[in-house]
Protein backbone atom coordinates (compact mmCIF):
# COMPACT_ATOMS: atom_id res chain seq x y z
CA UNK A 1 0.00 0.00 0.00
CA UNK A 2 2.79 2.16 0.75
CA UNK A 3 4.54 2.00 -3.01
CA UNK A 4 1.19 2.81 -4.28
CA UNK A 5 0.74 6.12 -2.41
CA UNK A 6 4.54 6.65 -4.06
CA UNK A 7 3.61 6.02 -7.34
CA UNK A 8 0.26 8.66 -6.36
CA UNK A 9 2.77 11.00 -5.06
CA UNK A 10 4.59 10.78 -8.22
CA UNK A 11 1.60 11.06 -10.21
CA UNK A 12 0.76 14.43 -9.04
CA UNK A 13 4.48 15.60 -10.02
CA UNK A 14 3.82 14.59 -13.72
CA UNK A 15 -0.20 16.35 -13.44
CA UNK A 16 1.76 19.46 -11.98
CA UNK A 17 4.87 19.74 -14.03
CA UNK A 18 3.25 20.92 -17.34
CA UNK A 19 1.09 23.56 -15.90
CA UNK A 20 3.49 24.90 -13.97
CA UNK A 21 7.13 23.73 -14.77
CA UNK A 22 8.12 27.46 -16.21
CA UNK A 23 7.16 29.10 -12.45
CA UNK A 24 9.07 26.74 -10.93
CA UNK A 25 12.42 27.46 -12.29
CA UNK A 26 13.80 30.49 -10.80
CA UNK A 27 14.87 33.69 -13.61
CA UNK A 28 19.00 34.00 -13.90
CA UNK A 29 18.91 37.66 -14.08
CA UNK A 30 16.41 40.45 -13.93
CA UNK A 31 15.09 41.21 -17.04
CA UNK A 32 15.49 44.46 -19.36
CA UNK A 33 12.47 46.97 -19.58
CA UNK A 34 10.91 46.67 -22.96
CA UNK A 35 10.87 49.18 -25.61
CA UNK A 36 7.37 50.78 -25.19
CA UNK A 37 6.14 51.15 -28.63
CA UNK A 38 7.07 47.26 -29.23
CA UNK A 39 5.20 46.48 -25.55
CA UNK A 40 2.14 48.24 -26.97
CA UNK A 41 2.34 46.19 -30.41
CA UNK A 42 2.44 43.17 -27.64
CA UNK A 43 -0.11 43.88 -25.56
CA UNK A 44 -2.46 44.28 -28.88
CA UNK A 45 -1.10 40.66 -29.81
CA UNK A 46 -1.59 39.19 -27.00
CA UNK A 47 -5.29 40.12 -26.07
CA UNK A 48 -6.45 39.43 -29.70
CA UNK A 49 -4.53 36.17 -29.84
CA UNK A 50 -5.78 35.21 -26.24
CA UNK A 51 -8.82 37.04 -25.33
CA UNK A 52 -9.12 38.33 -21.83
CA UNK A 53 -12.36 36.63 -21.07
CA UNK A 54 -11.75 33.71 -22.61
CA UNK A 55 -8.01 32.73 -20.58
CA UNK A 56 -9.42 30.75 -17.87
CA UNK A 57 -11.87 28.61 -20.15
CA UNK A 58 -8.32 27.79 -21.87
CA UNK A 59 -6.46 26.78 -19.09
CA UNK A 60 -9.40 24.96 -17.69
CA UNK A 61 -9.37 23.00 -21.10
CA UNK A 62 -5.79 22.40 -21.09
CA UNK A 63 -5.96 20.83 -17.53
CA UNK A 64 -8.73 18.89 -18.19
CA UNK A 65 -7.10 16.99 -20.79
CA UNK A 66 -4.02 16.78 -18.82
CA UNK A 67 -5.93 15.45 -15.81
CA UNK A 68 -8.04 12.75 -18.13
CA UNK A 69 -4.49 11.34 -19.47
CA UNK A 70 -3.29 11.20 -16.08
CA UNK A 71 -5.86 9.32 -14.48
CA UNK A 72 -5.67 6.60 -17.26
CA UNK A 73 -2.14 6.22 -16.69
CA UNK A 74 -2.57 6.37 -13.01
CA UNK A 75 -5.40 3.94 -12.78
CA UNK A 76 -3.05 1.44 -14.15
CA UNK A 77 -0.25 1.77 -11.95
CA UNK A 78 -1.95 2.63 -8.50
CA UNK A 79 -5.36 0.93 -8.58
CA UNK A 80 -5.64 -1.63 -5.93
CA UNK A 81 -9.22 -3.46 -6.49
CA UNK A 82 -10.42 -2.12 -3.94
CA UNK A 83 -13.07 0.05 -4.93
CA UNK A 84 -13.25 2.84 -1.85
CA UNK A 85 -9.90 3.21 -1.66
CA UNK A 86 -9.74 4.16 -5.84
CA UNK A 87 -11.78 6.33 -5.66
CA UNK A 88 -10.22 7.98 -2.41
CA UNK A 89 -7.29 8.27 -4.97
CA UNK A 90 -9.46 10.05 -7.65
CA UNK A 91 -11.01 12.38 -5.78
CA UNK A 92 -7.88 13.46 -4.23
CA UNK A 93 -6.72 13.96 -7.63
CA UNK A 94 -9.47 15.79 -8.23
CA UNK A 95 -9.39 17.88 -5.22
CA UNK A 96 -6.01 18.86 -6.12
CA UNK A 97 -6.84 20.00 -9.45
CA UNK A 98 -9.60 22.60 -8.05
CA UNK A 99 -6.69 23.82 -6.44
CA UNK A 100 -4.37 24.21 -8.82
CA UNK A 101 -7.61 25.44 -10.84
CA UNK A 102 -8.12 28.48 -8.66
CA UNK A 103 -4.44 29.24 -8.34
CA UNK A 104 -4.03 29.45 -12.23
CA UNK A 105 -7.49 31.43 -12.50
CA UNK A 106 -5.79 33.91 -9.73
CA UNK A 107 -2.16 34.08 -11.69
CA UNK A 108 -3.92 34.57 -15.03
CA UNK A 109 -3.68 38.58 -15.21
CA UNK A 110 0.40 38.60 -14.25
CA UNK A 111 1.25 35.67 -16.32
CA UNK A 112 -0.06 37.39 -19.25
CA UNK A 113 1.44 40.66 -18.52
CA UNK A 114 4.96 38.83 -18.64
CA UNK A 115 3.60 37.63 -22.05
CA UNK A 116 3.07 40.81 -23.49
CA UNK A 117 6.91 42.02 -21.77
CA UNK A 118 8.55 38.50 -23.23
CA UNK A 119 7.03 39.57 -27.01
CA UNK A 120 8.27 43.15 -26.74
CA UNK A 121 11.57 41.99 -25.62
CA UNK A 122 12.04 38.77 -28.34
CA UNK A 123 10.86 40.25 -31.04
CA UNK A 124 11.17 43.29 -33.31
CA UNK A 125 8.71 45.74 -34.01
CA UNK A 126 8.44 44.17 -37.47
CA UNK A 127 7.88 40.84 -36.00
CA UNK A 128 5.36 42.34 -33.85
CA UNK A 129 3.19 43.76 -36.65
CA UNK A 130 3.33 40.62 -38.58
CA UNK A 131 2.47 38.70 -35.57
CA UNK A 132 -0.64 41.23 -34.99
CA UNK A 133 -1.84 41.14 -38.60
CA UNK A 134 -1.87 37.64 -38.49
CA UNK A 135 -3.42 37.31 -35.24
CA UNK A 136 -6.20 39.53 -36.89
CA UNK A 137 -6.94 37.20 -39.64
CA UNK A 138 -9.58 34.30 -39.65
CA UNK A 139 -6.74 32.34 -40.07
CA UNK A 140 -4.77 33.46 -37.11
CA UNK A 141 -7.91 33.67 -34.92
CA UNK A 142 -8.42 30.41 -35.48
CA UNK A 143 -4.43 29.11 -34.96
CA UNK A 144 -5.14 30.97 -31.66
CA UNK A 145 -7.88 29.72 -30.49
CA UNK A 146 -7.11 25.60 -31.03
CA UNK A 147 -3.56 26.29 -30.14
CA UNK A 148 -5.06 25.46 -26.65
CA UNK A 149 -7.43 22.52 -27.66
CA UNK A 150 -4.71 20.52 -29.69
CA UNK A 151 -3.82 19.06 -26.92
CA UNK A 152 -7.06 16.71 -27.05
CA UNK A 153 -6.26 15.66 -30.32
CA UNK A 154 -5.93 11.70 -30.22
CA UNK A 155 -2.23 11.84 -31.63
CA UNK A 156 -1.21 14.33 -28.98
CA UNK A 157 -3.08 12.54 -26.13
CA UNK A 158 -1.65 9.27 -27.13
CA UNK A 159 1.90 10.55 -26.92
CA UNK A 160 1.21 12.61 -23.73
CA UNK A 161 -0.02 9.38 -22.42
CA UNK A 162 3.21 7.55 -23.38
CA UNK A 163 5.77 9.97 -21.85
CA UNK A 164 3.57 10.17 -18.80
CA UNK A 165 3.58 6.45 -18.63
CA UNK A 166 7.52 6.47 -19.16
CA UNK A 167 7.85 8.77 -16.09
CA UNK A 168 5.22 7.13 -13.36
CA UNK A 169 7.91 3.93 -14.98
CA UNK A 170 10.81 5.79 -13.17
CA UNK A 171 9.04 6.77 -9.92
CA UNK A 172 10.21 4.07 -8.21
CA UNK A 173 13.74 4.17 -8.90
CA UNK A 174 13.50 8.01 -7.71
CA UNK A 175 12.10 7.34 -4.57
CA UNK A 176 13.91 4.83 -3.43
CA UNK A 177 17.16 6.59 -4.01
CA UNK A 178 15.63 9.90 -2.72
CA UNK A 179 14.69 7.78 0.87
CA UNK A 180 18.83 6.26 0.46
CA UNK A 181 19.91 9.73 0.41
CA UNK A 182 17.73 10.43 3.06
CA UNK A 183 18.66 7.70 5.24
CA UNK A 184 22.39 8.07 4.59
CA UNK A 185 22.01 11.83 5.44
CA UNK A 186 20.43 10.97 8.76
CA UNK A 187 23.26 8.07 9.54
CA UNK A 188 26.09 10.68 8.30
CA UNK A 189 24.30 13.47 10.86
CA UNK A 190 23.92 11.10 13.56
CA UNK A 191 27.47 9.75 13.74
CA UNK A 192 28.72 13.17 13.40
CA UNK A 193 26.32 13.88 17.04
CA UNK A 194 27.61 11.14 18.53
CA UNK A 195 31.63 11.87 17.91
CA UNK A 196 31.30 15.53 18.67
CA UNK A 197 29.20 14.55 22.32
CA UNK A 198 31.57 15.30 25.29
CA UNK A 199 32.77 12.05 26.64
CA UNK A 200 31.36 11.42 30.45
CA UNK A 201 33.12 12.09 32.75
CA UNK A 202 33.68 8.72 35.23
Amino acid sequence: MKSKFALLLGAWIVVAAPAGAAAQVPPTAKPTAPDPASLALAHQVVTIAYPPEKRSQMYASIMDSIIAQTRKNVQGKVATGDKDFDAIVDRAMQRMYDQMKVTINAAIPDYFAAFERAYARDFSRDDLQAILAFAKTESGQHFFERSTQILKDPDVQAATQRMQAQLLAKMPDIQRQVMKDVQDYVAKKAAQEKAAAPTPVS
